[in-house]
């Protein structure tokens, strides 16, 4: 298969690595931990949530979404990547704008190209789902639908979608910090979701069932 360009290859957050040791995600004193091939690091900064995020083969800023190159030198040496909780990647990065067309203008500017999209009402008001794909994870933009008033609204990273090995057991694993399994809308998957206030953790999580073969 050939190698989707673009790698996310580092998302940074403000959380403190314990809040994600709560979750049964294994943390290195570096605050490190690793989801395929993306790894996070967690600051401990005191604000919780998105901090900046880097990509293979992109320079600067994503329509204000900031880069992670200032946090490039954390300590050599191997980034925990299997996970008592069952959690093995990152299926996609939901990204939230008040505009679409002009996120999409940006990220298709930086290189990401638009690999699918949909028009929804299944949250509430329409909006309009576009997909990008950054190496091995997709990178899921939501804003208002075609025709839709849009806004001055910044650019941020709602939430992640994680992939467990096996839903049931993550769900064991991690006990009332995960919600009951549903189907996802992707057929053939199931979905639940982390109350992720609960463990101290910033973004929204959900962790979702593998793709069927």
């Amino acid at each position: 298969m050939t190698e989707r360009p673009h790698q996310l290859t580092q998302i940074v957050l403000g959380d403190a690595p314990d809040a994600w040791r709560t979750a049964g995600f294994a943390v290195d004193d570096a605050g490190r931990l690793r989801l395929g091939r993306t790894e996070l690091l967690c600051l401990d900064n005191g604000n919780l949530g998105f901090v900046g995020w880097a990509f293979d083969g992109i320079d600067g800023d994503l329509d204000g979404l900031a880069t992670a190159e200032r946090h490039s030198g954390a300590p050599a040496g191997h980034v925990p990547e299997v996970h008592p909780n069952g959690i093995s990647s990152i299926d996609h990065v939901v990204v939230r704008t008040g505009s679409c067309r002009r996120t999409i203008a940006a990220f298709e500017a930086a290189g990401l190209e638009v690999r699918g999209g949909r028009s929804t009402a299944s949250y509430g008001a329409p909006m309009r789902q576009t997909f990008f794909w950054a190496g091995d994870v997709i990178l899921e933009l939501v804003g208002p639908d075609d025709g839709e008033p849009t806004t001055d609204e910044a650019t941020s990273i709602f939430g992640l979608a994680l992939v467990a090995r096996d839903l049931d057991v993550t769900a064991t694993a991690m006990g009332s910090l995960l919600g009951s399994p549903k189907p996802a809308v992707q057929p053939g998957r199931r979905i639940a979701g982390l109350r992720h206030r609960d463990a101290g953790i910033g973004l929204p999580i959900a962790v979702m069932s593998p793709h069927p073969h």
